[in-house]
């Protein structure tokens, strides 16, 4: 039991080193009131996070078995090699310079929801390079500690995945406007290495799907067994 929790634990604190999750968070600590704009967006976080996990935990991988052939198919294959060559793009293009400020000026009840669907959208769309959750949910379903027990490591494991970002806000919150220049440095630096990461995952996604297609004979000889169809077996339990 201890092993497990250290190693789970181990794997929050990878797993938390999130430049999607700083980045957004140090944008929003520009301006008034920044402590409701980013307890809205964790929240987003950690609850579509949180969700993702148990469905991984309690099986989700029957629905990928129920689903294998039509997520092997050419055209789940063009459609993700069209998203990886916009992420790719994306990367490449992309002012790695702090944006317009849209996001600080968020506020209100339909500003907060906003601010909290963000929070959903970030975490959906990068959770295909989760590799240590995937491990963490792994190791919690074999270990069969029972759903309590279960759910309740999955939610401490949730609290040290967002527990930079509030440590930012706390951070700003002690510092104030000494605090200013280096989350300037913080949030140009994470949002360069948050275009790397959309940059190799597009790569990958693209590169993968190619494979699929047989592009330049990159399949080589054999059925074609790309990474992502691999870690989808392995969800999948087979």
């Amino acid at each position: 039991m201890e092993t497990t929790l250290l190693t789970l634990g181990g794997l929050a604190i990878v797993d938390s080193i999130n430049p999607s999750a700083i980045v957004v968070a140090l944008h929003l600590l520009d301006g008034q009131r920044p402590a409701p704009k980013v307890l809205a967006y964790l929240a987003g976080v950690f609850s579509s996070y949180l969700a993702l996990g148990v469905l991984l935990v309690l099986g989700f991988g029957a629905a990928i078995s129920r689903w294998r052939d039509a997520l092997w198919s050419p055209p789940a294959y063009a459609v993700q090699l069209a998203i990886g060559v916009i992420m790719l793009v994306y990367a490449i293009k992309a002012d790695p310079r702090p944006g317009d400020g849209r996001l600080e000026r968020l506020s209100g009840a339909k500003g907060f929801a906003a601010l909290f669907a963000l929070g959903i959208a970030v975490t959906v769309w990068e959770f295909s390079s989760a590799v240590p959750y995937f491990a963490a949910t792994g190791i919690l379903g074999y270990a069969d500690l029972g759903l309590i027990v279960t759910l309740a490591i999955l939610v401490g494991y949730n609290l040290i995945f967002v527990a930079p970002p509030l440590a930012l806000l706390g951070l700003h919150r002690r510092l104030g406007a000494r605090s200013e220049r280096l989350r300037e440095r913080l949030q140009r630096a994470g949002r360069e290495a948050a275009l790397w990461i959309i940059g190799i995952v597009g790569f990958h996604l693209a590169l993968d799907a190619l494979m699929f297609f047989d592009f330049l004979g990159m399949a080589g000889d054999g059925p074609h067994r790309s990474p992502l169809q691999t870690l989808l077996e392995g969800l999948s339990g087979r």
